[in-house]
């Protein structure tokens, strides 16, 4: 797997991996309105007027949203623009079910499913191919 670029903020790392954007939330990590709108400019600048799948890592971590982070998540339109799909990995039944609180009633915009592992992530996302914003 090749890394095209990355970054880092207090509560996550991120990565460019030239078909999709990779995000690992660190462990106990609370994300608030000031911390949602670092990761939406960290995103923009690693999508580089491309629009990709994004694969959020979860995966044997414990992080916290406010509702202000969650509906900026939800409704910040140059987020919005880069970000074509959205497949999450978790695999804790309190994650699975905070997953589908969030869809219920968020209403995320475009495609998004739950994995438990990154393999079946990798493999669903293929089908949104990278698109130029110019």
């Amino acid at each position: 797997m090749k890394i095209y670029s990355a970054a880092e903020s207090d509560s996550a790392y991120f990565e460019n991996r030239g078909n999709y954007i990779y995000l690992r939330y660190k462990d106990y990590s609370a994300i608030d309105i000031d911390e949602a709108k670092v990761h939406a400019k960290i995103v923009i600048n690693l999508c580089n007027g491309v629009r990709l799948p994004f694969i959020i890592d979860g995966l044997n971590t414990d992080s916290k949203f406010t509702k202000q982070a969650r509906d900026f998540f939800t409704s910040y339109k140059p987020l919005l623009r880069v970000r074509s799909a959205q497949a999450y990995l978790i695999n804790t039944v309190l994650n699975r079910f905070l997953f589908r609180f969030f869809i219920k009633f968020h209403n995320p915009i475009g495609p998004i499913k739950a994995f438990s592992n990154l393999g079946d992530a990798e493999k669903w996302i293929k089908q949104f191919k990278p698109k130029d914003l110019g």
